[in-house]
């Protein structure tokens, strides 16, 4: 069977998947273009030239191509440092005057630090770049112009002239909230990044990291200094600035719930920290020291969103004036890492309460403008008061799979949509799509889609086709089984949008509520049809994975963890249709026993101890622990697996209890079994 990483046709659809910069392949050479020819450059037999400084340089990125040419053709590629007759040869050239990651005051445009050239003919690759950064970007589309099969290995014919739309392409990856990523995991997740052109990585925290002399705080359950410091060593190579984000004002609740640091907050076990208290400044000044030392970018996102709590205590303490209280700790946070040479990105959602805010802020500050919304126009109340004050600013989308069980495809792809068009409309000079683990669950492999379209579209000057973005990514990201991937995709994204009719867009919320309430049976009955509809959609997206992980020709560890959705979003819709049938089978025999009729199905199917219905529910919830376990642990540290396996205990006890009261009631009260309705004795209503 042919198998293409990007044949020359699908080159031109990875145009509009932010691949290149151009859209239009026909015309000639020119900045942000490409055009075609009808040549190939055949891969075997042929050899990297480069200079030796260059390949010191760049080790990791020749190794990266010559690997994934041997992978996807048998072919191996050797080096060259001078010209061999008769030697086809991909020649990369850099000129390395730029530094390896961005700067803060990156340019984007021809000539610029990212920017680069290809020039394919029958007998020469050539890449050319201004820096080793553009050569790896080259590179990364070399790759996926690269076409494979059978018969023949090349990269066909092209002129290419290339930069990135936005200077600033960062994803926003949650370490607070949910599990913990394990070392490797977090390096997956630079590797496929960097594939999309993305050049920051945002490392979201609250008190994840370790700083040394607060061993109280998450003990076992944070990352080391070194860890970090590994972290950033691998990024750079991959041309990643990691950037600490961690919250410097509200969000701090994990640091004072611990009695000893208590008093810095305002009230008791709260969440903001109290700028009127001295300590307060002691301690910040020794964590941004460490903060500093620990991640050398240039950057740091300093966080200042959602201090509720001292807006909801100043109606009980008139001394709390919350305006007052952000900008004196604004000021000082600022002033204390500008001092490290730092430039300090903050959000702006207080500007909700208090509109002229922005334009006391420090001037050097860079407004982070984040908004999750799908309904365009959204981003108006957070632009305005930024553009007054003519700041510089990035904008923040989100993937939207902190309350679902599976990221809801449409919702995440319109507002990433809505914020990239406001950058470019409005002139900002980055962009950042975040990736929130609130409600725990949500295994992060689950975004990867949703993190490419958000890379793709700031390195793309024109809208991403979002209707064929997912067939496009699958071509490039799983070439043997293209058509299959695509297809799980879209079934997985299907039955989510079922099981929101159901349950409301935020899925998550309400797959472990109890399915036997009222309220869930009466809606259930009325979305009966939708919540099959998510099994069956979850079931077709379950088949297509079986086959590609049989196939054995794609990750498998990251096709479990999509099968593991996949089954959670069919024992999701499960649960509550089983709930209804188990009630409405038990009436049905009371209805036949209160006409006189003989019964004959009793309750065998509801509470057989193997095959009944309850059953089901009991196997299902503890074997899709299991799976769920081992998909965690792939990408996790154990940090908080017992909180979500929990959830499935409890599952388990939710069913197991009820098969005991029933098998109780039956054999101990067989003539009220003629008179009873499920609901009076099981659910104690009427």
């Amino acid at each position: 069977m042919k198998k293409t990483i990007l044949s020359l046709i699908l080159v031109l659809t990875a145009l509009q998947c932010g691949i290149l910069h151009s859209q239009d392949h026909n015309l000639i050479p020119a900045p942000g273009k490409a055009a075609w020819g009808k040549d190939k450059f055949h891969l075997n037999g042929a050899k990297i030239l480069l200079s030796a400084d260059l390949l010191e340089r760049e080790q990791a990125t020749v190794k990266q191509l010559i690997s994934f040419i041997k992978e996807s053709s048998g072919i191996t590629i050797n080096t060259t440092y001078a010209e061999e007759p008769g030697v086809k040869l991909i020649v990369l050239k850099s000129e390395n005057t730029g530094p390896a990651l961005p700067v803060q005051d990156e340019k984007t445009g021809p000539g610029t630090r990212e920017s680069y050239q290809i020039s394919v003919t029958g007998s020469r690759v050539l890449i050319n770049a201004k820096t080793d950064a553009g050569v790896f970007y080259a590179i990364q589309t070399l790759e996926q112009m690269a076409v494979f099969d059978n018969t023949d290995s090349y990269i066909p014919e092209a002129e290419i002239e290339d930069y990135p739309e936005m200077a600033y392409r960062g994803v926003m990856i949650d370490f607070s909230h949910g599990g913990l990523l394990t070392e490797a995991e977090i390096m997956n997740q630079i590797d496929f990044l960097a594939r999309w052109k993305m050049n920051q990585y945002y490392f979201y925290n609250e008190v994840s990291i370790e700083m040394k002399g607060y061993s109280l705080i998450n003990y076992n359950a944070c990352y080391s200094q070194e860890q970090i410091s590994r972290i950033v060593a691998y990024a750079r190579k991959k041309h990643i600035d990691v950037i600490p984000f961690v919250n410097f004002y509200g969000h701090l609740h994990e640091l004072l719930r611990v009695e000893k640091y208590a008093g810095l907050g305002i009230g008791k076990y709260g969440h903001d920290l109290d700028p009127r208290d001295p300590g307060v400044q002691i301690f910040l000044k020794d964590w941004i020291k460490q903060y500093t030392e620990i991640f050398p970018s240039p950057f740091i996102h300093i966080g200042f969103d959602e201090t509720w709590e001292t807006e909801r205590l100043k109606t009980e303490d008139k001394s709390i004036q919350p305006k007052e209280l952000y900008l004196t700790q604004i000021d000082f946070v600022t002033k204390t890492l500008r001092s490290y040479g730092k430039r300090v990105m903050v959000w702006t959602d207080i500007s909700n309460n208090y509109p002229d805010i922005i334009s006391q802020f420090p001037r050097d500050l860079i407004p982070v403008l984040w908004e999750y919304s799908d309904t365009p126009g959204s981003l108006t109340k957070w632009l305005t008061p930024v553009k007054k004050e003519k700041l510089p600013f990035f904008v923040q989308s989100a993937v939207d799979n902190w309350g679902n069980v599976y990221p809801a495809a449409d919702y995440t792809f319109d507002n990433i949509d809505i914020c990239l068009k406001a950058c470019k409309d409005e002139n900002a000079i980055g962009y950042i799509t975040s990736v929130w683990t609130d409600a725990v669950q949500p295994l992060l492999r689950n975004s990867w889609l949703f993190m490419a379209y958000g890379s793709a579209g700031a390195w793309q000057s024109a809208p991403i086709d979002k209707k064929s973005f997912t067939e496009k990514y699958c071509r490039i990201m799983y070439p043997g089984s293209s058509e299959i991937m695509r297809d799980a995709f879209l079934k997985m994204s299907e039955s989510e949008d079922f099981l929101a009719k159901c349950l409301g867009r935020h899925t998550l919320s309400e797959m472990w509520e109890d399915p036997f309430s009222s309220y869930h049976l009466n809606n259930t009955a009325i979305h009966l049809d939708d919540f099959r509809n998510a099994r069956i959609a979850a079931e077709e997206a379950q088949e297509k994975l079986y086959g590609v992980l049989l196939s054995g020709k794609e990750d498998t560890a990251f096709i479990r963890t999509m099968l593991v959705n996949c089954r959670q979003l069919d024992f999701t819709a499960a649960r509550f249709i089983w709930a209804k049938t188990i009630v409405d089978r038990w009436n049905w025999i009371y209805d036949l026993n209160s006409k006189g009729e003989k019964d004959y199905v009793r309750n065998y199917d509801i509470n057989y101890t193997t095959h009944g219905l309850i059953a089901d529910m009991m196997d299902y919830c503890t074997t899709l622990r299991e799976e769920y376990r081992k998909a965690w642990l792939s990408e996790n540290m154990s940090y908080r697996l017992g909180t979500m396996t929990g959830r499935f205990d409890s599952e388990y006890l939710l069913w197991r209890n009820l098969h005991i009261k029933i098998g109780d009631y039956i054999n101990h009260n067989e003539e009220k079994t003629k008179r009873s309705r499920f609901e009076k004795l099981f659910l104690n209503t009427k």
